[in-house]
């Protein structure tokens, strides 16, 4: 989860990750970031994110994000 934590860090500073349960709808996160953060998942976790992946129920919350790159067969 910390590494999570980094890598949203790193897309946009100073932001509470650990609580909202939608980052793009509580405006933590927008389209922009979003390239961003399926752009560091695939670099970080060595994974291919198929355009169809990239959907707010797969990358809204830090749970989300876990549950996506389990099924991707990645352990964070």
């Amino acid at each position: 989860m910390n590494d999570l934590i980094k890598i949203l860090n790193e897309i946009r500073p100073g932001q509470d990750y650990a609580g909202p349960t939608d980052f793009f709808a509580q405006g933590v996160l927008d389209s922009i970031d979003l390239t961003s953060l399926v752009a560091a998942l695939e670099s970080r976790y060595n994974v291919f994110v198929d355009i169809d992946e990239i959907v707010p129920a797969n990358l809204c919350s830090l749970k989300a994000i876990e549950r996506f790159l389990a099924r991707k067969g990645v352990q964070v």
